[in-house]
């Protein structure tokens, strides 16, 4: 009672202090235990406080049993919360019966405040582990999927359109890829600036025109590329004529400067190879034949 560092206290069934511990009388600011006699929870705690440890105390005397490891927050003020780990048992008389409750408690300030220091950094941690999982898929310039995603993503939609080749369900897909017509005259004649904020535009713009279930991506400096699932050959040339046609009518403007672009597109669905690079050659050979064949075309 005298030396411990853990508060010990005894109560009536009033809920009132009969008997104290030095470091109880400490904790509460007291000069000694004498002067906490008689007084309550409601004397040194906020009412909110007061008013949960004093329905617990009448839960204790009721059953009799004891409240183990309670763990409380006590806010002083707006600069201090002191965490308490709190034990609480009945007090009984000579013969048994219920005269009141006693407990003890720890100050676990310390550790409570280095847990949420290190939820805090855990939650960092996360958050930077995140940002570099985003950083290594995504194309900072454009805001699409990169080349590395792409292919891991052709991987795995090739993966499943084979595993399923003999199942009703529709699992193949289609590959997009176009690339800028005359890209290296714009960078030429207007600046890397201009040609990025291309890049930017057609990023954004490619974003708005594609299904919830398909992705899009910047394959290389001036080319991109979309996967679009279950989605056959008819179905993928009419979206790719619709981006074809969507960027011929896009204006792009930077101070004095306006330029309208063209795209030259090839498609390839996932049925018409054996292996992801057949289907990669076989796109790149379309959208090639787009470009010798007059450019702003779908092939």
């Amino acid at each position: 009672m005298k030396n411990s560092h853990d508060t010990i206290y005894f109560k009536n069934k009033d809920s009132e202090f009969i008997f104290n511990s030095v470091a109880h009388a400490k904790q509460m600011g007291e000069p000694t235990v004498k002067n906490m006699i008689g007084k309550s929870d409601f004397d040194y705690f906020p009412d909110e406080f007061a008013q949960k440890t004093t329905i617990e105390e009448q839960e204790i005397m009721m059953s009799g049993k004891a409240k183990i490891n309670i763990i409380e927050k006590w806010v002083q003020d707006e600069n201090k919360t002191v965490w308490l780990s709190a034990s609480k048992h009945p007090l009984f008389d000579e013969q048994g019966l219920v005269i009141g409750t006693w407990g003890t408690s720890r100050d676990i300030s310390l550790l409570k405040n280095t847990e949420e220091q290190l939820e805090l950094l855990n939650q960092k941690l996360q958050d930077a582990n995140q940002n570099l999982e985003r950083l290594s898929i995504n194309d900072s310039l454009s805001g699409l999927y990169n080349h590395r995603h792409f292919y891991d993503s052709v991987d795995i939609a090739f993966s499943k359109a084979d595993r399923y080749a003999n199942k009703k369900a529709t699992s193949g897909f289609s590959i997009v890829l176009f690339d800028i017509d005359h890209f290296k005259d714009i960078n030429d004649t207007y600046g890397h600036l201009m040609g990025d904020l291309v890049i930017k535009q057609i990023g954004e713009h490619l974003n708005k025109h594609i299904r919830i279930i398909d992705t899009s991506y910047r394959y290389g400096g001036d080319e991109f590329a979309v996967i679009k699932i279950s989605t056959d050959r008819v179905e993928a040339y009419s979206f790719a004529e619709k981006i074809r046609a969507m960027i011929a009518d896009l204006t792009i403007r930077h101070d004095d400067i306006i330029l309208n672009i063209t795209i030259s597109v090839g498609v390839v669905t996932s049925d018409e190879a054996n292996s992801v690079n057949e289907l990669m050659e076989l796109v790149d050979k379309r959208m090639y034949q787009s470009k010798t064949g007059g450019r702003n075309r779908v092939t």
